[in-house]
C-alpha cells in the first residue's frame, strides 16, 4: 500500500518543478490548480487554494490552521493544552518566525490587478514574517521590521 502524501506537499512539489522549468517565475493560483488536476486527477482539487495560502508566509489564511503550527487560529482563544501556561508562551511557542528551513514557509504572495501570484519565499527579498500572539491571545501575522 502506498503511503498517502498530503496535498500541500504535492502542491509544493508541483511548484518546485514548474518554477525550475520557468526561471523561478511566480506561478498563478490558476496554473497551480490546473497542474494539480492534470498531475493528480484522482485527488480533489478543492483545497489547492487553501493549501497554497497555508504555505505562504504573508497570508493571513495560514492563521486558520490551528494544529499545523500548534498555535491558536486567528480570532480564537488558546485551545492547545500545552499552551495553557501563558507565562511561558514567548519562550516556548512564540513568536513563530518564517524560515526557508521550515517546509511550510514556501511561498510569498504577490497580488496584481489581474491575478494572484505565488513566488518562492526568500527572506532576503521578502523580509521575515512572524506569527505572534497579541494581548488578547489571538494569532497575528506581521512583517518584522
Amino acid at each position: 500500500m502506498t503511503k498517502h502524501i498530503a496535498n500541500w506537499k504535492l502542491i509544493k512539489q508541483i511548484a518546485i518543478e514548474w518554477m525550475s522549468k520557468n526561471n523561478n517565475k511566480a506561478i498563478s493560483l490558476e496554473e497551480l490548480e490546473k497542474l494539480f488536476i492534470a498531475k493528480h486527477p484522482e485527488r480533489n482539487p478543492v483545497n489547492v487554494s487553501l493549501d497554497t495560502r497555508m504555505l505562504t508566509v504573508n497570508s493571513n489564511s495560514r492563521l486558520s490552521y490551528l494544529y499545523i503550527f500548534g498555535r491558536p487560529s486567528s480570532g480564537k482563544k488558546i485551545q492547545n493544552p500545552h499552551l495553557e501556561n501563558l507565562e511561558n508562551r514567548k519562550t516556548v511557542e512564540y513568536p513563530r518566525k518564517s524560515s526557508e528551513k521550515n517546509e511550510k514557509d514556501f511561498f510569498f504572495h504577490i497580488e496584481t490587478e489581474d491575478s494572484s501570484l505565488f513566488e518562492r519565499y526568500d527572506s532576503k527579498k521578502h523580509g521575515e514574517w512572524e506569527i505572534e500572539l497579541d494581548s488578547n491571545n489571538i494569532n497575528k501575522l506581521k512583517k518584522i521590521e
